[in-house]
């Protein structure tokens, strides 16, 4: 056992990955420090103009994935060595804020597959723009193959 640690701290490999967790944990702490800017910057854009700052929210968003990238690499759970090692990627769209929730505004048809036999009834509490399904039949079918009326 004694002889397998010796063999581990004689590989190079690991001293260099302890060598850029160590140069990302400096990058961490100032993305931390340039995230709690940022967070203060969108309260006061909250409180001034009642909206948030867009520019802002896509370098939240970015930050945020580049954060995550670090801690990944960090945590021994990516071997992929983000920004300054790596070009700087900005976040991918479904990771930027407001564009990774639908737009609830927007009227959506959506369909509604009911299994063969049986038989559907629109509810009271559905929203009042849900179309309500479609019955096939006034008679469902138990499991067993009886009829049900």
């Amino acid at each position: 056992m004694a002889d397998d640690i010796v063999e581990n701290l004689k590989q190079p490999a690991q001293w260099f990955r302890i060598a850029f967790m160590l140069a990302l944990a400096v990058a961490l702490y100032l993305a931390g420090m340039v995230l709690t800017l940022l967070i203060i910057a969108q309260a006061l854009f909250g409180l001034l103009t009642g909206a948030d700052n867009r520019n802002l929210r896509e370098l939240g968003a970015a930050l945020t994935f580049y954060v995550r990238q670090v801690l990944e690499f960090l945590t021994y759970n990516s071997e992929f060595k983000p920004f300054p090692f790596a070009p700087f990627a900005p976040a991918p769209a479904s990771a930027e804020a407001g564009e990774s929730m639908p737009d609830m505004d927007q009227e959506q048809d959506v369909e509604v597959h009911v299994p063969e036999g049986q038989d559907v009834e629109p509810r009271e509490d559905a929203l009042p723009d849900a179309k309500p399904a479609r019955k096939r039949s006034r008679t469902a079918r138990k499991h067993d193959g009886s009829d049900v009326a």
